[in-house]
This record gives structure tokens, sequence and C-alpha cells, in this order.
């Protein structure tokens, strides 16, 4: 080999490393994988799981009601069930209940803490989910700060567009 060689062999791999940096530094992507490809995939095995049991938790809640029905059909009288009956009827609140509430996003606030004050305020039932679709590359980092009027009629991507700016 020689020096010519060896020296265009250098540059060449001087000017790889500068276009490297300088595609990291300004996060352009030039074909090679990066961690967000990966986080995403993280994040769909965490929804799929998710999925999984909220669907688990739901058919262990619905297999608990029934067997407390049982129960209580055999411990009581017909006359104490149809009285008990009706006034749990009369104490429960509709499902058709809309509650409302005011969310406050500051700087600095984290999808979990979002997740947590929307559960607290009863618009969502589970902040796990939020915070997993705010964790989500289409909603990432893009919270925005302001008061935002949501009510539990409303679905998390309703919610997640409102908060973070996106067009519906």
């Amino acid at each position: 080999m020689n020096k010519s060689s060896i020296r265009a062999f250098g540059v060449a791999l001087f000017l790889v490393g500068a276009l490297l940096s300088i595609a990291d530094r300004f996060d352009l992507n030039i074909g090679l994988p990066t961690v967000a490809s990966t986080n995403d995939k993280d994040v769909e095995e965490l929804q799929k799981k998710l999925e999984q049991a909220t669907k688990e938790i739901a058919s262990l809640k619905a297999q608990t009601a029934k067997e407390t029905a049982i129960e209580n059909t055999k411990e009581e009288n017909a006359t104490d069930a149809t009285a008990e009956s009706e006034h749990a009827e009369s104490s429960t609140p509709d499902s058709d209940d809309e509650v409302a509430m005011t969310l406050q996003i500051y700087s600095g606030i984290t999808p979990y803490i979002v997740a947590q004050k929307l559960e607290d305020g009863g618009i969502i039932t589970n902040s796990v989910e939020m915070e997993l679709l705010l964790a989500n590359a289409k909603y990432a980092r893009s919270l925005q700060i302001g008061s935002y009027e949501v009510n539990s009629s409303m679905t998390l991507e309703e919610i997640a567009k409102l908060i973070t700016g996106k067009k519906q």
C-alpha cells in the first residue's frame, strides 16, 4: 500500500464520521435503525398486553358479579331480595351520566401525570391506556400548555388530539 491510498482511506473515514455526527445532531434519518423504532415496538407490545389485561379484568368482574348475585339470592328470601334490589337500583348512578372537568397542562408535565389527573377526575377508567397513548410516537412530546375542557364521553384518542393540538 502506498501513502496516497492510506491517506484517501483516512479522509473517507473522517467524512463518514462527520456525516454520521451531523445526521445525529440534526435528527436526520439516513437509513440507520433508530432507538425510536424499537420504542414503537415496545409501545405496541405493551398496548397488546394492556388490552389482554383489560379483557381479563372485565371477564373477572362479570364472573364476580354473577357469583355475588347467586349468593345473594340463596341467602335472602324473595321479599327481602326484591326490596334490596329496588334500593340498589335507586342508589346506583346512571352510566349515561357525563363527567366534565377542566384539565390544566403546564410546562414539564408528563403523560403519567396527565393520565392520573384524568382518571382521578373520572374522565377515564384506566390511566395506563392514556399514558401509553400519549407516549406513542404520534403524540410524544406534543402536550400543549393550557386549560382544556374534557368530559367522560370523549374517547382517549379525542382527548389526546385535544391536549396535543393535533388535527381531528
